[in-house]
Formats: structure tokens, sequence, C-alpha cells
């Protein structure tokens, strides 16, 4: 039964490469922000275009798969919006509570399912990516524009901010050469397959050296909110939502792997530029990364216990 839970240990044992290179080897921050850019602008988009450009969407319950992650997105960020309130935190540190709740990490996530399914998971993956960037991108900028209401903030600010998303640009191009039939383009598809493949270890390796917990003590009831919120509430309507569509058994597990994975590192610039609570933002996503490695295994072997892999 632990057999796959296994799979995913050198995924998590990249991101202690990372924290460990951080600390002895490459100790320059601004090294580490450099070599994320390069898998935020280029490597990662490749892979997203690599994946899209040739997914038979015939055999993908698109619809069904897509308003599960975003009921479940929509759960989360919910949840977490009540209990802050009721708490009375602050409209910064709610709304970093509520990205720390909702937004997930499309690396990390990636990285298991194609580890544990190989190119049929990457592939999903990037289903998952495509539904899951842009939704969250939308509700979470537009939330911050409401609660914090930065100079300059409103929908045009919004609509900028997902016209250059590289993500987003990159699925778009991949759906354009799926539906065009030009996925398999002789140069091109190799061309991003091997760059796209160098895609995981180094963003792996960065979210290893951003790994900083400290301010929990101060900040105990909001990262109890957001973890609640991302490791509970998520997971547990993604769940729900994959029974009653009846998913296929893969489909669930990658579902759901998404749906538990960690806050994403774009989290904190976000939380920074728009006036949220920012050092909350850090804490929150080293917390909840280091969570993953218990919480991300532990939801395979319960799926694998009750048949679902």
């Amino acid at each position: 039964m632990t057999n796959l839970a296994f799979l995913v240990a050198p995924i998590f044992l990249i991101i202690l490469l990372g924290k460990i290179l951080r600390n002895i080897l490459i100790k320059d921050d601004e090294v580490w922000h450099h070599i994320n850019s390069l898998a935020y602008w280029v490597l990662f988009p490749c892979l997203l275009f690599n994946k899209t450009s040739v997914i038979d969407f015939e055999n993908f319950a698109f619809g069904s798969l897509s308003i599960t992650m975003m009921t479940g997105f929509l759960a989360a960020v919910f949840v977490s919006y009540i209990l802050g309130k009721l708490w009375g935190l602050s409209a910064p540190s709610l709304t970093s509570v509520i990205q720390g709740a909702g937004r997930h990490n499309a690396f990390i996530a990636l990285a298991i399912i194609t580890q544990l399914f190989g190119d049929q998971g990457a592939m999903m993956g990037a289903v998952i990516i495509a539904v899951l960037v842009t939704f969250t991108n939308i509700v979470i900028n537009s939330i911050l524009s409401i609660m914090l209401s930065p100079k300059g903030s409103g929908m045009m600010a919004i609509i900028n901010d997902l016209k250059r998303n590289p993500f987003i640009i990159a699925i778009l191009i991949g759906f354009l050469f799926n539906i065009l039939g030009w996925g398999n383009a002789p140069i091109l598809h190799v061309f991003t397959l091997n760059v796209g493949e160098t895609t995981l270890t180094i963003a792996l390796l960065c979210v290893g050296a951003g790994l900083q917990i400290k301010g929990i003590g101060d900040h105990l009831m909001a990262c109890l909110i957001a973890c609640f919120g991302k490791m509970i509430i998520f997971p547990v309507v993604v769940y729900m939502l994959t029974q009653y569509y009846q998913l296929p058994h893969m489909m669930t597990l990658c579902a759901m792997i998404f749906a538990i994975s960690p806050t994403g590192a774009a989290s904190y610039p976000l939380a920074k530029q728009m006036g949220g609570d920012a050092p909350l933002m850090a804490t929150l996503i080293s917390l909840e990364t280091l969570l993953s490695i218990l919480t991300i295994p532990l939801v395979i072997i319960l799926l694998n216990g009750s048949g679902v892999i």
C-alpha cells in the first residue's frame, strides 16, 4: 500500500537538497531569484505548452474535473475568509490567509503526479493547471484588489496580470496548437520537451531554498485557518465531487494531489505588491510545504487503501 507513497519521497528530497544548497553552497538570495525566474518564465511554460499541445481531450472528463477543482478552491477560500473575519484578522493578514488556503504549488503537484503516472499524469496535471491557474488568478487578484484597494488596482490591473502570466500564455498557445493539429511539430515539440524536462527539478530546488519557518507563534491562528482551508476543506470538497462525478481513479488521485498541495511561492510577491501581509505569506508557504511532506503521501496511502489506484 505504501509503495506509491514512497515514490514521492525523491520529490521532497530534492526540496531538502535545495535547502541544503541554500545554506551551504549557494547562499546568495539573488542567485536563487534568477534561477526561480528562469523556471517561471521559460522552463515551466515550455513544459505546459508541450503537454497541452498533444493532450487528447476526448479521454478527459474536462468539464467535471474543472468544476471539481474550482469548487474545491472556492470552498477553501470561503471558509478561510469566514473564519478569518470571525477571528478578527486584519485585511492584509486575511488576504494572505486566503491565498494560503486557496492557491497551489503547481511545481510540487505536477512533479508528484508525473512521478506516479509518467506522461499521462503530466498531461492530466497540465489540464488541472490550465483550469486552476486562470481561475485562481482571477479570483485571488479580485479579492486582494477589493480588500486592499492599492493604487492602480481594479479590473484592468487584473486583466493585465493575466495577460502577462507565462503559464496562461503557454497553455493558450498549447491549446491552439492542439486544435490545429500542430502539437507534434518535429523541432518545436522536441525542443519544448527537452527544455521542459529540466523544469521540475530546478523548480523544486528553488522551493527548498525558499523555506524559512519563522513567525508561526506570532500568527498561530492565521496559520491554523489557512492550513485548515488548504489541507482539509479543499481536498475534502474535491474528493466528494470526484465521487459524485464518478471520475476515473487516476484522475481522482491527481485532483486530490493538486488540492492538498501547499500554496505556491507566487503568493509572496503578490502579497508584497498589493499590500498584504508578506511575512505571514512567507511563513504559510514554508509551513504548508513542510506539512505536505506528510499530507500528500497520506492521501496517496488512503486512496490506495480504498481502491482508488
